[in-house]
């Protein structure tokens, strides 16, 4: 079983030197498992590591990757402001301002001010 107090512990992990090995760890630990598996919460985790790491060292965009799992769960994610967040920037890699703002203006709307950064900078490119 994937332990996500783990895997969530990693995440907290500041020390930016210890970040791309975090979620280098956490994107080896995921995929151990086969996806249908996954939770909500790896799911989350796994599309920020992929946006984190940008690792196109398989053939598909890691923010297409990220984009479509999770879109997977947008049912449970529409009311989730971590999950708009990361929705937002995957979306803004992607090159989908319009969508990046959407997405952060909504984060916002859940826990205000969460996405104001993101706001000030998607806001250029809309």
């Amino acid at each position: 079983m994937i332990d996500m107090q783990y895997i969530n512990g990693l995440e907290t992990e500041m020390d930016i030197m210890k970040l791309v090995d975090n979620y280098n760890e956490i994107k080896s630990i995921l995929q151990q498992y086969p996806q249908e598996q996954w939770s909500y919460e790896m799911i989350l985790a796994y599309a920020r590591a992929l946006n984190y790491l940008q690792d196109y060292s398989e053939q598909t965009n890691p923010f297409e990757q990220a984009y479509g799992l999770l879109q997977t769960v947008s049912d449970k994610g529409n009311t989730d402001a971590e999950w708009h967040l990361i929705m937002a920037s995957v979306s803004f890699n992607l090159q989908l301002y319009a969508e990046a703002v959407k997405h952060a203006e909504q984060a916002n709307t859940i826990i205000a001010g969460c996405a104001d950064d993101m706001l000030a900078l998607y806001s250029q490119y809309d």
